[in-house]
């Protein structure tokens, strides 16, 4: 379902955290370049920690579905936060795989 959402879905980034979000996914080709250039880990692990910090705030604030409080039914799915989110999981995945981590699956 994503996948078919990523190529018809519009993103609309309305709120902060989504543009916060955005522009940091955004940032992961520059440090790939940056950390083949001067070979230094460091930056890698410095910008996951600040996409890990960025994704949390973003989580905190932005609900990529809506439930009625009073019926628990789902009024609105954002098919464009999960995208964010999915885009963030990608990332942050091949990230640990480039430092040679395994994430845990759950904690």
């Amino acid at each position: 379902m994503l996948r078919k959402a990523a190529r018809e879905e519009v993103l609309v980034l309305d709120h902060e955290k989504e543009w916060k979000l955005g522009k940091c996914i955004l940032r992961f080709p520059e440090i790939l370049q940056k950390i083949l250039e001067d070979l230094l880990l460091h930056t890698l692990c410095d910008y996951l920690y600040e996409l890990a910090t960025t994704f949390t705030e973003f989580y905190d604030s932005c609900y990529c579905v809506e439930k009625d409080r009073q019926t628990g039914q789902i009024v609105k799915v954002n098919m464009w936060r999960l995208l964010l989110c999915e885009a963030t999981a990608t990332v942050m995945a091949k990230g640990f795989d480039i430092l040679g981590i395994k994430p845990v699956q759950r904690m």
